[in-house]
């Protein structure tokens, strides 16, 4: 089904058809969602192996023993990734407006630490780059005027319009 809508070949005029942007603003999410968890699982066990990462480097400062500081890690991540994903869900799948400016504040504050990271040469700038080009594609997506005109509902007034005419 999702391909199908993808291609184009269900009826335009259905108002449960999502516009193309939407659909890919939501892959695009869910695929720097995926690369944030996997970069961050990647520091997470260099940690508990004793290699030099962030979360080590934060154990040491803290005094903090490393397993709480992975398990709070570890919190945070699934937080983070339940958070995002069901504010994506919200955004794609119910147009709910609320939920998509939370998540383009959460994405300007994630951008902001992603710019810090780099300037502190603290992550990869490839793999950073990549998410930041990412979110900053999937939140463009939102902005262009199907994605709006979907989003204010327009498809189902005109249906209905055209219902109370015909």
């Amino acid at each position: 089904m999702i391909g199908a809508i993808i291609r184009g070949e269900t009826k335009a005029r259905d108002p449960s058809v999502r516009p193309k942007t939407i659909v890919y603003f939501e892959v695009i999410i869910f695929g720097v969602l995926l690369l944030q968890n996997y970069l961050s699982w990647d520091q997470i066990i260099g940690a508990l192996n004793g290699a030099d990462s962030l979360f080590a480097r934060l154990a040491e400062d803290s005094g903090t023993d490393r397993n709480t500081i992975v398990a709070g890690a570890i919190t945070l991540s699934i937080f983070d990734f339940v958070l995002v994903g069901t504010l994506t869900l919200l955004v794609s799948r119910r147009r709910s407006k609320i939920a998509m400016w939370v998540l383009i504040a959460l994405g300007a504050l994630d951008l902001s630490l992603t710019a810090l990271g780099i300037i502190q040469a603290v992550s990869d700038i490839i793999w950073a780059a990549l998410e930041s080009i990412g979110q900053v594609v999937a939140y463009g997506l939102l902005f262009t005027p199907s994605a709006r005109r979907w989003m204010r509902r327009e498809d189902e007034k005109d249906e209905k319009l055209r219902e109370v005419f015909e």
